[in-house]
């Protein structure tokens, strides 16, 4: 057994040496370019676009898209927290964007909160 494991060790460094000495050299053709200041793209932007520092590129007069909310009433909020589950709701503070309630639910007063342009609620 000690001499089967002895071969084994002489060889196996052999079989891989072999294995890696046959295998072709690759050609690396990797281009690395590095660029220092304002960003560098291979594309233009497109016409009237401009770098500002600390923010990129950008389109005067064109507003950025997404989801535009409007702030929904005390009201609103109240019949938000209400479908909620929760009873005798009061409101504590309408204004800003967080209105705060309080109402009560499985018998425990608890402090809710309502994001007034989302509508998301959740527990203070």
């Amino acid at each position: 057994m000690k001499s089967f494991l002895a071969a084994a060790a002489l060889a196996l460094p052999l079989a891989f040496t072999s294995v890696v000495a046959t295998a072709p050299a690759a050609d690396a053709k990797t281009k690395v370019r590095i660029y220092l200041g304002v960003p560098y793209y291979a594309y233009n932007p497109g016409p009237g676009y401009y770098y500002r520092h600390g923010y990129g590129w950008y389109r005067p007069g064109k507003p950025k898209p997404g989801p535009v909310y409007g702030k929904m009433s005390c009201g609103q909020a109240a019949s938000v927290v209400r479908s909620k589950g929760y009873r005798n709701v009061q409101a504590r503070n309408c204004n800003g964007s967080t209105y705060v309630f309080r109402a009560t639910r499985n018998g425990n007063v608890v402090q809710v909160l309502v994001n007034s342009r989302t509508g998301a609620v959740w527990r203070g």
